[in-house]
């Protein structure tokens, strides 16, 4: 299969391509996890360690949603509104 067959997927079915995906990562996690490659993977970055999740979600929203300029109204519902 080509890029284009993946970018031909993307556009006619995002729901699909979206759930194909997240199974596809989350299947490379799980092996690399199983087989013990996890120490060669960092998945979580180890500054993250102790810090506030929560806000660093929410200002990563307000990144995102000065990111689409003011001209445009967002549909995107995110849980750090």
């Amino acid at each position: 299969m080509s890029p284009r067959h993946f970018a031909n997927y993307a556009k006619n079915d995002p729901k699909q391509y979206a759930a194909f995906s997240d199974n596809l990562w989350n299947g490379f996690v799980t092996v690399t996890h199983k087989v013990g490659l996890s120490k060669f993977f960092t998945f979580t970055p180890d500054f993250v360690q102790g810090l506030d999740a929560e806000a660093i979600g929410k200002q990563l929203g307000t990144v995102w949603q000065n990111a689409q300029g003011p001209e445009e109204e967002s549909t995107h519902s995110s849980l750090y509104k």
